[in-house]
């Protein structure tokens, strides 16, 4: 994994955690429609597609 990979990864991992967060806070919310269930899901989806995805393999070194 090159330097500007990692860097990616770790702007992808952030992202995410800002969505999970974002989650804990609107369904501690007492009240919800399944329009906004379904908005703050794919929030957290949306955020964890590039972290899944990431490739993971060690960059090759002459």
């Amino acid at each position: 994994m090159t330097r500007e990979e990692l860097d990616a990864l770790k702007d992808q991992i952030y992202v995410l955690h800002c969505a999970l967060a974002d989650a804990r806070n609107d369904l501690a919310k007492p009240r919800h429609t399944k329009d906004s269930i379904r908005e703050i899901l794919d929030w957290v989806m949306d955020a964890a597609e590039p972290v899944a995805t990431a490739s993971l393999h060690p960059s090759i070194r002459p």
